[in-house]
């Protein structure tokens, strides 16, 4: 596969655009966050396919994870943001942006893709927690926060995507 010096740009730029947003938090006392990474990564997902979505997801994500002393998770982040945002991508758009397809993408098709990249990120962060803490009881107590990072995500998004798709792909 080759990357042009676009595909690097735009990659390196919604990579910086999903850490930054992840950035936007509210800890919560059971040691998760509620934070806008997510609907970072399904926007740009949704706009811009799975090979950027998954690419910004693991870069944005393990760059947050690194820069903000959660180094423990680094590669779970990678993975997990990397595959979710491939799987929204691509459920979506498809691999490569494609235009004409994300203006025609259907609403139900995005909820769909959304809630899947949701469900893999909770599964996902369930083995990262149930790993780095080494206690199924502190996992099972962070999928609330999980869940609801995503639940915002999805509702952002929808707006996001839906303000956006039409000006990006002109």
């Amino acid at each position: 596969m080759k990357f042009s010096i676009r595909d690097v740009i735009y990659i390196g730029m919604l990579s910086a655009l999903c850490a930054l947003a992840t950035t936007l938090l509210i800890p919560l006392p059971t040691g998760a966050m509620v934070h806008l990474g997510s609907a970072a990564l399904f926007t740009i997902s949704a706009l811009f396919g799975g090979l950027y979505g998954g690419l910004a997801g693991a870069i944005g994500s393990g760059l947050f994870d690194l820069v903000m002393g959660h180094s423990a998770y680094t590669l779970f982040s990678i993975v997990i943001k990397g595959i979710s945002g491939l799987l929204v991508g691509y459920l979506v758009v498809g691999f490569r942006p494609n235009p004409r397809k994300a203006r025609e993408s259907n609403w139900l098709r995005l909820l769909a893709a959304m809630l899947i990249g949701s469900v893999w990120t909770a599964l996902g962060y369930f083995v990262a927690w149930h790993y780095v803490l080494n206690s199924f009881a502190a996992a099972v107590s962070r999928l609330p926060a999980t869940f609801l990072t995503s639940g915002v995500g999805i509702l952002v998004a929808f707006f996001l995507v839906r303000a956006l798709r039409n000006v990006i792909h002109k």
